[in-house]
C-alpha cells in the first residue's frame, strides 16, 4: 500500500472511532431495520428496486462501504452482502453491529482501488455511493 493510501486508511480508522460514532447509534440502526430503503437517496433506491426488484439471495458487494448502512439495508432486503473497506476500524465497528443483530455479513478489509481480495464475477450487483467516486484516482481514464 502506498503512502497516500496509508494516510487515507489511518484517517478513516481515526474517524470511525470519533466522528462516525453518530452513524452507529441504536437510533440510526433502528431506522434502517424499520425501513431499509432509508439507507439510500430516494432516487438511488428507486433505481435499485427497478433494476433488482427482488434482492433475495442476490450476491452484492459494497466497496468503500463506510458506515455500512447500505450493507445493512441490502442484507435486510434479503441479499448476501460483502462489505469492503480500507478501514479496519470501520469494518470492526460495523461487524460488531452485525454480530449484535445476528446478521450474516462478510467483511473484507481491502482497498477499493484494487479489490485484490475480491474474485471477479462473484457478485450479481456492486454498489457504491456517490461519496466513493472521489476516491477513484483514474476515473477520467475509464
Amino acid at each position: 500500500m502506498d503512502n497516500h493510501s496509508n494516510k487515507i486508511k489511518n484517517s478513516w480508522n481515526q474517524w470511525s472511532d470519533t466522528w462516525y460514532l453518530r452513524y452507529r447509534t441504536d437510533e440510526a440502526i433502528s431506522k434502517i431495520i424499520e425501513n431499509p430503503g432509508s439507507a439510500f437517496h430516494h432516487t438511488t433506491y428507486s433505481m435499485i428496486k427497478k433494476t433488482l426488484p427482488n434482492l433475495q439471495g442476490k450476491r452484492i458487494c459494497v466497496p468503500s462501504s463506510g458506515d455500512n448502512h447500505a450493507v445493512f439495508a441490502f442484507y435486510l432486503m434479503g441479499a448476501k452482502v460483502t462489505s469492503c473497506d480500507i478501514s479496519e476500524r470501520q469494518l470492526e465497528n460495523s461487524a460488531e453491529i452485525a454480530r449484535k443483530q445476528s446478521w450474516d455479513i462478510e467483511f473484507i478489509c481491502d482497498d477499493s482501488m484494487s479489490l485484490s481480495k475480491i474474485k471477479s464475477g462473484e457478485y450479481d450487483f456492486v454498489y457504491t455511493s456517490n461519496g466513493v467516486h472521489v476516491w477513484i484516482n483514474d476515473l477520467q481514464d475509464r
